[in-house]
């Protein structure tokens, strides 16, 4: 019978998060939002899309977002 070793599981990875200005087309206002990367899954060119996907539920709309200013938050 071999004993079994429990390992602990990775921590989670690091996260950054942004906080980004952002234009949709057609629009005449500027929006705000946070967004939170994770290193391995996403970058900060993913963002357009990620803005996208939460504004009309398709990242493919990404062409919509011109992301104005975006800084660590």
């Amino acid at each position: 019978m071999t004993a079994t070793r429990r390992t602990d599981p990775a921590p989670p990875p690091e996260r950054t998060t942004y906080r980004a200005v952002y234009a949709v087309r057609g629009e005449a206002v500027a929006r705000r939002a946070e967004v939170t990367l994770l290193p391995g899954y996403s970058q900060e060119s993913d963002i357009p899309r990620i803005l996208a996907a939460r504004l009309t539920g398709r990242p493919a709309d990404a062409e919509l977002i011109t992301v104005l200013e975006l800084r660590p938050g």
